[in-house]
């Protein structure tokens, strides 16, 4: 069974679309210049995003097969293989902490739905402490949600992953336009648009105090938001028919990610301006910062509040269920095992990942957890320590295998041949810009992404 064209883009869309969209991109642009950061992501990501969605999904349109099978083409060393294994291993342990931070996002919509009173009376950062912490609960929510990808995994192609995503896409863009819109009318001082209008190119360049530049996490955006080098986009394509036009599906899928980015932005950028202390990155910012933000709302706190982390869980969801893909698929085609078993088991063992990732969160979690590789903060060190090795240096390291499997393997008239099966034109212009992305553009941008997480960590 394959994918409509639709169903291919939407579903390519909501594994692009998550977190890095409703969280991260819109606290970056806080710190890193406004919509000067905007500008250089939505430029990095014509460069290099689309270009290297492109070839993700022709490589997997290519083998029609599942990310193991599409580095073994005609006269294909056996070693090429394992770049399809690395993107499957790395979606694994990805899922494995994604998870735990859905399971967050669950426990938030309980309570706003049954307890509102508690949550607007107890400060967030205590709050957010006790959930992270307790590991009971923290393993129930995540155990739960992680039930809820496994189902939706499992089930037929058509049936499970292209309906979430017919249904969760139109619903996650409502839901950001709702919030954009209500949030001013509802309580206008609470929202201040001067950061994110502000266009300021100095800040880019401007290094932290812990060495960091805007202009490479804008860099880095553009390779992270969309969700590459995790094989999920290749699998997803795997499901096209071969005679589909790549060049119209991928920059479709990297525009609908930006789109909602930009729209990430607009919703929370303008809610940080009036924070008075400290504004936390990652999941802080949400939980703590946006929680406490939501309070000020008075009786309509609770259904913004809930709204918002609606919205945030959709998102999570159908990133979590692409993770899945890459595994799942590879077992049916491999090992001939039933869709809806391998979805199953694949969920138990994305649990059993989980669990080491819940306790390095709890505050009586061993030291040897809680502060995983010294990345402890203090707490979180497993987290913090599969957040930067899984989800962002491997994924590097996978686009960069890509590259150079294309370069070296398939090559690139291998490459605009695919991309014209079924009647398709490749102009010259198009292919002047990726082969110059795929050679010097994209090697280049990465290079300099690895040697700035070296230096950091």
């Amino acid at each position: 069974m394959s994918f409509s064209r639709s169903g291919h883009i939407l579903a390519s869309a909501g594994a692009a679309i998550g977190v890095a969209n409703l969280v991260i991109f819109p606290y970056r642009v806080h710190f890193f210049g406004g919509s000067a950061y905007v500008l250089a992501f939505v430029g990095f990501t014509l460069m290099m995003g689309i270009p290297l969605m492109i070839l993700e999904n022709a490589l997997g349109k290519r083998s029609g097969t599942d990310a193991i099978d599409a580095f073994r083409g005609e006269g294909d060393a056996a070693g090429w293989a394992w770049i399809g294994r690395l993107g499957i291993l790395t979606a694994i342990m990805v899922a494995s902490f994604y998870l735990v931070l859905a399971g967050w996002t669950l426990d938030y919509v309980w309570q706003y739905l049954t307890d509102y009173a508690t949550v607007s009376s107890t400060p967030a950062g205590p709050a957010f402490g006790a959930a992270i912490g307790t590991m009971k609960r923290a393993l129930l929510f995540t155990g739960l949600f992680t039930t809820i990808v496994a189902v939706i995994s499992s089930s037929e192609l058509r049936r499970g992953i292209e309906r979430l995503s017919k249904f969760a896409m139109p619903m996650l863009v409502l839901l950001v336009l709702f919030l954009i819109i209500s949030l001013p009318l509802l309580r206008p001082e609470a929202v201040d648009y001067g950061n994110l209008l502000r266009f300021d190119w100095e800040a880019l360049f401007i290094p932290t105090e812990s060495g960091e530049l805007g202009i490479l996490h804008a860099l880095g955006q553009a390779f992270f938001s969309l969700g590459l080098g995790a094989a999920s986009m290749l699998t997803f394509a795997a499901h096209l028919d071969r005679k589909a036009n790549v060049l119209n599906h991928a920059p479709t899928i990297v525009h609908l990610d930006t789109v909602v980015a930009i729209l990430g932005a607009l919703l929370v950028v303008p809610l940080l301006g009036n924070i008075e202390g400290d504004i936390y990155g990652g999941p802080p910012l949400v939980f703590i910062n946006l929680v406490e933000i939501f309070k000020t709302y008075g009786a309509a706190g609770q259904w913004v509040g809930l709204t918002f982390f609606v919205l945030l869980g959709v998102a999570i969801l159908t990133s979590a269920v692409s993770l899945f893909e890459p595994a799942l698929r590879a077992l049916t085609t491999q090992r001939g095992w039933s869709r809806r078993g391998t979805g199953f088991a694949l969920g138990g063992l994305v649990f059993l990942l989980a669990i080491p990732v819940v306790i390095s969160c709890a505050s009586d979690g061993p030291a040897w957890l809680t502060n995983f590789a010294g990345m402890g903060d203090p707490g979180m060190g497993y987290f913090n320590f599969l957040l930067e090795w899984f989800g962002s240096i491997l994924l590097l390291v996978g686009t960069l295998l890509l590259c150079i499997y294309l370069l070296r393997r398939w090559t690139l008239e291998g490459f605009f041949a695919e991309l014209e099966l079924g009647g398709h034109t490749v102009s010259g212009s198009w292919k002047r810009r990726l082969t110059i992305a795929y050679k010097y553009i994209i090697p280049v941008g990465i290079g300099l992404l690895l040697v700035a997480k070296m230096l950091v960590l």
